[in-house]
Formats: C-alpha cells, structure tokens, sequence
C-alpha cells in the first residue's frame, strides 16, 4: 500500500538499463473506477504535452522508485486520448470537501490510499474534519460512493467507519475481500441514487451556492468556452500535409509528428489570454510567471524552455 504523496517525487527507473528516466509529477485518478491510471512524468524533456506512463506499465514501486521495463514505456500524453481526457476532469480527491449523502459538509479530504498490488486501486481517503469534536482517520473504500472535482461523496455513516491507521486500512481491505463480497469498484451510481443526494442536497440547502457558502467557498464562474483539449478538433490530428510519403510506415511516422504540431499549436492559441492562478518557478527558484498574469506567446515559449508548461496548462482560468 502506498499514498499519492509517497509516489509523487519518487524517481522512475528502467530495468533495462538501470537508468533514472524522470521524476513522479502527479498521478491520474480514474474517478468512475476510483483507479490510479496515469503516472505524470517530469523526465526533463521540454514538451508542451508531457509524459505519462500507464498503470498497467508499472512493474512496481518501492520505497525509492517506480520501476518499468524500459523507457518507451512512457508515452507522449498526445498520444494517449483517454489520459487526456482524465486530465481534463482534473479529479485531485486531496482538498475536496467531504459531503455525506444527506448533505452534510463535514471536512475535506486529504491523502489517498493506493493498493499497488491491485491494479492501484483507491481504497482509503484520509478524513481531516471541520471541527475538532469531530474523529480524524481514513475513510475506507467501502464508505465512498463517487469522487468528484469539488466533493468527496460518503454515506451518512463513514464517521463510525473511520479506520484510525494506515496499517489498519490495509487490513481491513483485505478482510473485505476475504470476508465479504467482493467490493464493487465500479463508483458509477445508478441514476436514482444520484437523483436522490441531489434531491437531498436541494432540500437543505436550495441550491449549490448555499452549499459552498457554508464553508466560505465562491467558485469560479464556469468557463462556457470549449475545455483546452476540446479545441482540438480530430481531423486536424489526423490531417498529414505535402508530398505522399514512400513507405506506409513513412506515412505512419509524419502523421504523427504531424499530430503532435498540430496539439501543441492548438494548445498555445487557447492558452494566450488566459490567467495564471499559480506562480510558476524554473529548477533554481527563479519566478518564470507570475500568478494574476495573462498569458501571452511569449510566457508560453518561457515557460516551454523551462519544462514547465504542464505545470502551467494546469494552472490558468479565463
């Protein structure tokens, strides 16, 4: 078992030839299926895409690294659509508020608990409560029915489900499977469970601005425009221009060098106007942008020979 945090920073090794290839960014969390798919990768290539490696390309990860087989088995993010879209959902469980059924706002969550051995499956989210009369510890897998952007959703009665250690939580995961059915990963609900908590939420306390009032919450105004990733329409992926190449494996290639401009090209035009909502730093702590300023070409060829455009992509607002 480990945490997000444990496996954000360690450095990713290749097998093949012993070598430290890059640094764990982030993780990609699969809310439907409360899953780690996705490892971001920071291997110093100075990309606007960035690396990820698949969860299934994983062979392990230990106390000082996450080892796979060998370098290609991290992949251009361009190249992989739904790790793109994941992204875009943007599900981080850290910092969400923690709401029960009934719509009780309780607390927020903190860090994530991943069963490495099980296709790195979420099966605990720390509890840091609002008030102190109210227990710390982590909630259990069994206790969670769907991760949103902004809301942890649990049962009424996670509170008296609290397992107090990381330890304990791994045990009890694995009394779960021994002793009873098997737990349904699948965190999609069905309809009417979902039309319940809304009817639930609506009735005490109107409408989503009273509920993010009772923590002094005020979200952003919703961005109508297409989604960064949505401007990227499919045919200008696939679209290959000049000579017809000689080979089809030739034409394979250029299609998708070809891609790639296209994406970055297509990311950099959304991007120019937006607001950075986070200072940006280079490796030896100098302000490359700072937060409030709009991003102009020139802070996206900044930020790019830096190595920290992903950092910017998901870090803007306008």
């Amino acid at each position: 078992m480990k945490t997000a945090q444990q496996i954000i920073g360690l450095p990713v090794v290749s097998i093949f030839d012993g070598n430290e290839i890059g640094k764990v960014k982030n993780v990609i969390i699969n809310a439907s299926k409360g899953t780690i798919d996705f490892f971001v990768i920071d291997s110093g290539v100075r990309s606007l895409s960035g690396g990820v490696i698949p969860a299934d390309r994983v062979l392990g990860i230990g106390e000082y690294a996450l080892t796979i087989q060998q370098p290609d088995d991290i992949s251009d993010i361009v190249k992989i659509p739904a790790a793109i879209e994941l992204m875009q959902k943007n599900i981080t469980v850290r910092g969400t508020r923690v709401l029960t059924k009934k719509g009780s706002l309780l607390g927020q969550a903190g860090d994530i608990y991943i069963d490495d051995e099980d296709n790195y499956n979420i099966i605990g989210v720390e509890f840091i409560p609002s008030d102190s009369e109210t227990s710390t510890g982590i909630i259990p897998r069994s206790s969670i029915i769907s991760f949103g952007k902004d809301l942890l959703v649990v049962n009424n009665d996670f509170i008296e489900k609290l397992i107090q250690t990381p330890s304990a939580i791994e045990t009890y995961t694995e009394d779960e499977k021994k002793n009873n059915e098997p737990i349904d990963y699948n965190l999609e609900p069905e309809m009417s469970e979902v039309q319940e908590i809304s009817a639930d939420i609506d009735e005490k306390y109107g409408d989503v601005a009273d509920l993010y009032a009772l923590d002094g919450f005020t979200p952003d105004e919703p961005d109508n425009e297409n989604s960064l990733f949505d401007t990227l329409d499919t045919a200008d992926i696939t679209e290959v221009t000049g000579e017809e190449p000689e080979t089809a494996e030739d034409n394979e290639n250029q299609s998708g060098s070809r891609a790639a401009e296209l994406f970055e090209q297509r990311q950099q035009e959304y991007l120019v106007g937006k607001k950075v909502t986070k200072t940006i730093y280079d490796s030896a702590g100098q302000v490359i942008v700072q937060e409030g300023e709009i991003i102009t070409n020139q802070i996206i060829q900044a930020v790019k020979e830096h190595g920290k455009l992903i950092e910017l992509v998901m870090n803007y607002e306008g």
